[in-house]
Order: structure tokens, then C-alpha cells, then sequence
């Protein structure tokens, strides 16, 4: 999986909400950076594909008038964890877990990282 780029046409001319994308950015870039260092399933796989899109889409849209980790937390704690968790698809890789207790502990402190490993 590619990580994300901040790209200049991501800008809004707020440097507030800017700093919250780019912090946003960083933060799924974790997720993928942990997703290819362990084995997972495939539905965690099509999962950070599908959210990553979704990323980019509200960045080029320029969709900042929302705080991008609470709306992205909130579809996180939807979606997670998967259905493959705990069946045999499951690889225990330890990404669920991971991203659910990121959000638990930084959902209330914009622009933080949700995956980011202490």
C-alpha cells in the first residue's frame, strides 16, 4: 500500500485546519506503515485501501470544516473491529486492536495521532 502525500492542492489557507490534515495525514500513514510490517488479512488490507481513498477524497475536496481524526475515529470504532477478527481468516496481526486503542486514547485531542505506537 502507498502512503499518502500532502499535496499543496490539499491546502485550505487556514493554517489551523492545514495542520490538522497534514497531522491526519501522518496518522493513516502510520496505520500503512504498520500494515506492512505484519501479516494481516485481507479485509484489514481492502480496509485501509478503502479508508485512504476516502482520506484523499475529503483532502482534495478541501472538507476541513470538520475535525478529521474524530470523523475518521468515529468510522474506525464503526468498522473495527473487522469481521475476519478472531475467525480463521484472521492473522492476528494486531491492527484492529491497535487502531481501536489509538482512538480510545487521542480521539478527544484534535489532530493526534490514532495509530501511532507510544
Amino acid at each position: 500500500m502507498r502512503p499518502l502525500r500532502w499535496k499543496r492542492g490539499y491546502e485550505t489557507g487556514d493554517p489551523q485546519a492545514d495542520r490538522r490534515g497534514r497531522a491526519f495525514v501522518d496518522c493513516i500513514n502510520s496505520l500503512i506503515e504498520a500494515a506492512g510490517q505484519r501479516e494481516h488479512c485481507h479485509e484489514m488490507d481492502e480496509f485501509i485501501t478503502r479508508f485512504s481513498a476516502e482520506a484523499e477524497q475529503i483532502l482534495q475536496d478541501h472538507t476541513m470544516d470538520v475535525d478529521l481524526s474524530a470523523e475518521f475515529g468515529r468510522r474506525l470504532r464503526a468498522a473495527l473491529p473487522l469481521s475476519a477478527y478472531g475467525s480463521t481468516a484472521c492473522r492476528q496481526c494486531g491492527l484492529c486492536d491497535l487502531a481501536q486503542q489509538k482512538i480510545a486514547e487521542h480521539l478527544d485531542v484534535p489532530a493526534q495521532c490514532l495509530f501511532r505506537q507510544p
